[in-house]
């Protein structure tokens, strides 16, 4: 695509041009028109006075012809300025109203500025849309998953007020249960909204990620021997500036997420140091994942085979929440499936400033 043209400089090119095509006009015009007047009166005298009537009459011609040009060149410089402006200015209008589907005219012409005007505005409307169905998509997801636990609430209940259910251990349990399971939609909702916002507020020190997989998977050590999986853990230092409990949180929804798709197979995380960055790893043996899910893994409330997925449980929040905490520490996250294995996500941090003095020592 050919560069544009930025107004400014367009505004100076066609003022020379003007001004030029005034000089030709008046410089070459001249002896012409004075070599016609003495051909028609040759009894007028070059000398007769300063301005003779030959010399407004000349005048008069130049600016016949300088003018219209003059004016042409201008209505059109303003077409290309102003016309695109007000294609805009129409559609934000438009849009205002609530009409999501406006768009300015691509084909108007203008120049530089103008012109991209209408592309980066047209781009935008874009984004709100996908935004605003986003939104939608995510709020009735959001109902839905809240749905489900509390009917079970209300279900239960009402049924130990009709005495229908025993208020006993088991029904105390699963009423917690279903409590917890809402407040990690909410948490994680929290997150993504605050993420979106650019709100999301962290506690950054020097941390080892290996430290925090330990703790965390210290922390699942139960729930990993309920889904027959074993761990296997190759954690070297791999120390970043980063918020301790995001990252436990990362860890633990990247553990969730194994035992969801993965159960009863062994998990593998390991930690290292690389090129600048602390990188951790979590690799299941499970299916793997299909081109739509290393597509749409990331996305809120996204499940592979939905009805499938949904028996399995989760809202289809972890992997966007640990993709929120990763891009809020300026880091990336990744999904692929490993060679032999299933799943693989990997996520990479800045490293401290010290370990990258050391990575460096070390090569």
């Amino acid at each position: 695509m050919a560069r544009q043209v930025g107004t400014a400089l367009q505004i100076v090119l066609i003022a020379i041009a003007l001004a030029v095509a005034g000089a030709l006009v008046a410089y070459l015009g001249f002896p012409t028109y004075f070599d016609l007047v003495q051909r028609l009166f040759p009894q007028v005298s070059e000398t007769e006075t300063f301005w003779s009537w030959i010399d407004w009459s000349y005048l008069l011609l130049t600016l016949a012809i300088v003018l219209p040009i003059a004016a042409f060149g201008g209505v059109w410089l303003s077409r290309r300025i102003v016309v695109p402006l007000l294609e805009v200015a129409r559609a934000i209008r438009a849009v205002a109203a609530g009409d999501l589907t406006a768009r300015a005219n691509p084909h108007i012409k203008g120049f530089g500025e103008s012109a991209r005007l209408v592309e980066d505005f047209n781009a935008m409307a874009e984004r709100l849309v996908r935004a605003e169905a986003e939104l939608r998509y995510s709020n009735s997801a959001a109902a839905h998953e809240l749905r489900t636990p509390l009917t079970i609430l209300k279900g239960r209940l009402q049924g130990v007020a009709d005495g229908v259910f025993t208020l006993d251990d088991d029904l105390v349990a699963l009423l917690i249960g279903q409590v917890d399971g809402m407040t990690r939609i909410v948490e994680d909702l929290r997150t993504l909204g605050l993420f979106n916002a650019g709100t999301l507020e962290l506690s950054v020190v020097d941390t080892d990620l290996a430290s925090i997989v330990r703790a965390a998977t210290d922390l699942s050590a139960d729930a990993l021997h309920a889904k027959s999986m074993s761990l296997h853990l190759d954690l070297e230092p791999a120390p970043a500036a980063a918020d301790p409990a995001r990252l436990h949180q990362v860890v633990l929804a990247l553990i969730d997420n194994a035992m969801r798709y993965a159960a009863g197979e062994p998990l593998a995380i390991a930690t290292k140091l690389e090129q600048g960055h602390a990188v951790l790893t979590v690799t299941d043996n499970g299916g793997g994942l299909s081109p739509e899910a290393l597509r749409n893994a990331f996305e809120p409330f996204w499940r592979d085979e939905e009805s499938r997925a949904r028996d399995k449980g989760g809202s289809g929040l972890g992997l966007s929440v640990v993709r929120a905490i990763a891009h809020a520490h300026d880091g990336q996250v990744r999904s692929e499936n490993a060679p032999g294995h299933g799943a693989r996500i990997t996520v990479t941090l800045p490293a401290t400033k010290a370990d990258l003095r050391r990575e460096k020592a070390f090569e």
